[in-house]
């Protein structure tokens, strides 16, 4: 006798339409999605141009495909689990976690770029200035390694010196832990100053308004601050070797980490939110850095929100950061445009050193 074959078990969603959409308060909304229900919303709204409105009656609501992809993205989970959890297959759950994720990609211009305006760049120069204590700065630039698998080609490229697979991120961020400029996707065992693209706009002039202090006769111009991997720059500014600073040179050191930490702690808050950045991701490179790019603009969307920071899952993470009892002048009447800009006669160097000049005096 033949049994007759059964009916195929249709899924179900409880997690989706009657834990998150009926239970979840907002601890159950930052745990499971790193941001409340309201901020979630503008989010489905901002991408709703740039989802395929053509498979949303098989994969559900536009809002249901937006919590797959950030609970992936905020937990790290298999997509076996994530599909279970949320009722669809897995390939399915897969699409759906890529398509959102080139929808965040569509996001970038809206959510990153280097600021504009002489006002947007005075306001950072501020920032940096009351919270470090360094001048006219205008970003913090560093680099970090995203874990991955051992590509099949030139495989021992993205060996890195800490004895693992990754490839580089490199983000300047402004002082308020947003990301003014990134690129990924450098093999892990390259360089960081090899990977700095901006150097070649800082030198020419159109990376930030043409914006300067004078200082002792020296024309400062709009700066980056960057760690001793980076050289130095009329733009770029690194601290003195270890070992080698003395006196003011050290009160300089200490004053440019106080204003560099800001990328420090801005990538230990990416990785805290999303955590697919802090294991291995066994996507090809080029996905890798469709991931990377859709968790730098959540960043910034949940900055921009002034949204709570999950501490407690990635204070390893993040670096200490120097409290500095000194109170700044307000110094931005004295920024001036220059008409036109000349700063031939100061090399990085001189530059350097009216800072620690500056810094000594003002601490």
């Amino acid at each position: 006798m033949t049994t007759a074959p059964s009916a195929k078990k249709e899924r179900t969603s409880t997690f989706w339409e009657t834990d998150v959409l009926q239970n979840f308060g907002e601890t159950e909304w930052y745990l499971n999605f790193r941001m409340p229900e309201e901020a979630f919303l503008n989010l489905c709204d901002l991408l709703h141009p740039y989802i395929p409105k053509q498979t949303m009656k098989t994969t559900g609501s536009l809002e249901k495909r937006v919590a797959l992809t950030l609970y992936k993205l905020a937990s790290n989970t298999e997509f076996h689990d994530v599909a279970n959890l949320f009722g669809i297959g897995v390939s399915t759950a897969c699409d759906v976690f890529w398509e959102v994720c080139k929808g965040l990609c569509q996001l970038k211009r809206k959510f990153i770029g280097m600021p504009k305006s002489e006002e947007d760049v005075k306001t950072i120069i501020k920032g940096f200035q009351e919270k470090s204590g360094f001048p006219m700065c205008a970003g913090a630039l560093d680099g970090t390694h995203i874990p991955i698998l051992a590509p099949s080609s030139f495989h021992t490229d993205y060996y890195n010196r800490k004895g693992w697979y990754s490839v580089i991120l490199q983000g300047l961020v402004d002082h308020q832990y947003m990301f003014q400029d990134f690129d990924v996707g450098w093999p892990g065992k390259c360089h960081d100053s090899f990977v700095f693209k901006l150097h070649a706009k800082l030198e020419n002039g159109t990376c930030f308004p043409p914006l300067t202090k004078t200082i002792q006769g020296v024309d400062i111009p709009v700066l980056i601050v960057a760690d001793s991997a980076y050289s130095l720059s009329r733009n770029v500014m690194k601290p003195f070797p270890e070992g080698v600073a003395r006196g003011p040179q050290l009160q300089f050191n200490a004053c440019l980490s106080r204003a560099r930490i800001h990328v420090e702690h801005a990538f230990g808050r990416l990785k805290g939110r999303w955590r697919c950045l802090m294991k291995r991701n066994d996507s090809q490179t080029t996905n890798i850095k469709c991931v990377v790019a859709a968790c730098i603009v959540l960043h910034n969307f949940c900055e921009s929100w002034k949204l709570d920071f999950p501490q407690e899952q990635s204070r390893a993470e993040m670096p200490e950061e120097e409290d500095t009892e000194q109170e700044h002048a307000d110094d931005e009447d004295t920024l001036i445009t220059p008409e036109p800009l000349d700063l031939a006669s100061s090399t990085a160097e001189q530059i350097r050193e009216v800072l620690v000049w500056y810094i000594s005096e003002n601490q």
